[in-house]
């Protein structure tokens, strides 16, 4: 299913080929940008670690398409992110601008494998998302999934942008409604 979500996405013209480096933070999973990390040190935030610079080639998803899209959910489903002091933070952080996202990796082989690309692996948080769309295979699908029923994501704080911009933006490149997309995320 993962891999067909990639093929839908691709196939839209939302994933491109290109090369990224930046500031990456092994904890967490995921690229830092300057301002995110504590200094002296290059150190991610969450974890007090310095992160690693990394350049490798990479598929990047088009986030920056789904800006004003996003904005818009925000503002008309004000609960879909909740508490308001969360929601709020989810606001300014798309408002700042919206960069497109790595969703590969090459520079390690464990992983979903990106369709006709044997090098590229997707990034971990492209599959771990899907996860919840993959695991209710097509039996359960009507009762666990929006608009059918009510679907909640409880989560950490650390990992909220996964969850109301980037999981959000993907469903949508695949060609989702915005009443299938979770109700909320708290």
């Amino acid at each position: 299913w993962v891999q067909d979500l990639w093929r839908t996405i691709e196939k839209n013209g939302d994933l491109y080929l290109g090369h990224y480096e930046d500031w990456y933070c092994v904890g967490c999973e995921s690229f830092k940008t300057e301002k995110e990390l504590v200094q002296p040190g290059n150190l991610c935030s969450t974890h007090m670690k310095a992160v690693e610079r990394v350049k490798e080639e990479t598929f990047f998803f088009r986030l920056s398409k789904y800006e004003k899209r996003l904005l818009a959910l925000y503002e008309k489903r004000p609960s879909f992110i909740e508490p308001a002091t969360r929601r709020n933070e989810v606001i300014s952080f798309v408002q700042g601008g919206l960069k497109d996202l790595s969703v590969s990796r090459t520079s390690f082989s464990w992983g979903i494998p990106v369709p006709g690309h044997p090098r590229h692996v997707m990034y971990v948080w492209f599959d771990a998302l899907a996860n919840y769309r993959s695991a209710l295979g097509e039996g359960e699908l009507s009762r666990f999934w929006a608009p059918q029923s009510k679907v909640l994501h409880l989560v950490g704080k650390d990992i909220l942008r996964f969850h109301t911009v980037f999981w959000p933006a993907f469903l949508l490149a695949a060609g989702y409604s915005e009443d299938a997309l979770p109700t909320q995320v708290f």
